[in-house]
């Protein structure tokens, strides 16, 4: 788990309203999405990834009371991306150990994993009953050997997304961003998928090493073949702490999701394998 986030994964702030219907009462939710970047934060996230050429399938995520807790907060924004910006923080008295966070001076409670009992996924090879774990986590794993689209049954609610094949890359995605002189980064691929979303995560060594890194970068937008990434975000990333050896490593990946119609607290998507590394030290 990284440090950017408690509880769950991934990003924070702002949402849009599912607006497709599909099977069970759900709706494609990011089939609703336009333009603009999608940087919201459903409170329970499943997610699940396949790997064909591994016969690999696997499921993971949880459900909460809450929004994941965010020690950065949005500094800047320009496109797809925007810059998350962290100020060390103190509580008086301290924070309880495993139960809350010092966020701006305040002891804030992580939000707490609620179990739903077990939930069915579907996906090409067949179904898979999964069943809470002892964190109140759901997480399954199936031998799958072909992508396709893919269900999860929540209490009854049916949630479906279509697959989401991994990103080619069209270059040397490290070479794009290391060699880029003075101006933005560009990340291109050579498989845009119409109707999925793409998002970016990069942080320094910091993060890498249990830590909170100064500066973060977080992009997401249609799949159109193409990210770029404003030059000065990759300037600020650039001058945070690469002093370590194990770091480098981004999530890049595309995705789709879906959210019940009547619980906005709730996503499953399906996600490409992405990864991205980069460090800025070594161009």
């Amino acid at each position: 788990m990284h440090t950017r986030f408690l509880m769950l994964s991934l990003v924070a702030c702002g949402g849009s309203t599912p607006t497709t219907p599909l099977p069970g009462g759900s709706a494609n939710y990011t089939g609703a999405l336009g333009d603009d970047p999608d940087f919201s934060a459903p409170h329970s996230r499943i997610a699940a990834r396949i790997y064909p050429s591994e016969a690999f399938g696997e499921l993971s995520g949880a459900f909460a009371d809450g929004p994941p807790l965010r020690y950065h907060v949005e500094a800047a924004r320009s496109g797809s991306c925007r810059v998350m910006e962290y100020t060390p923080s103190t509580c008086d008295p301290a924070c309880t150990p495993g139960t809350e966070a010092c966020i701006d001076g305040t002891c804030v409670p992580w939000p707490a994993r609620t179990p739903r009992g077990a939930v069915t996924w579907t996906h090409p090879a067949g179904s898979t009953t999964v069943q809470p774990d002892g964190t109140n986590g759901y997480y399954a794993t199936a031998s799958v050997t072909a992508l396709g689209p893919m269900t999860l049954d929540v209490e009854g609610t049916v949630l479906e997304v279509p697959e989401a094949p991994e990103l080619e890359p069209d270059g040397d995605w490290a070479e794009a961003l290391g060699n880029r002189g003075t101006g933005p980064g560009l990340l291109e691929w050579t498989n845009p998928m119409p109707g999925a979303r793409v998002r970016l995560w990069m942080s320094d060594c910091t993060a890498s090493h249990g830590g909170i890194a100064a500066a973060e970068i977080e992009c997401e937008g249609p799949d159109t073949g193409s990210l770029e990434i404003p030059a000065a975000f990759l300037d600020q990333l650039a001058a945070g702490d690469w002093s370590h050896g194990e770091c480098g490593s981004h999530v890049f990946e595309r995705y789709h999701a879906a959210a019940p119609d009547d619980d906005a607290g709730l996503r499953f998507e399906s996600k490409s394998f992405g990864g991205l590394f980069f460090r800025p030290d070594f161009f």
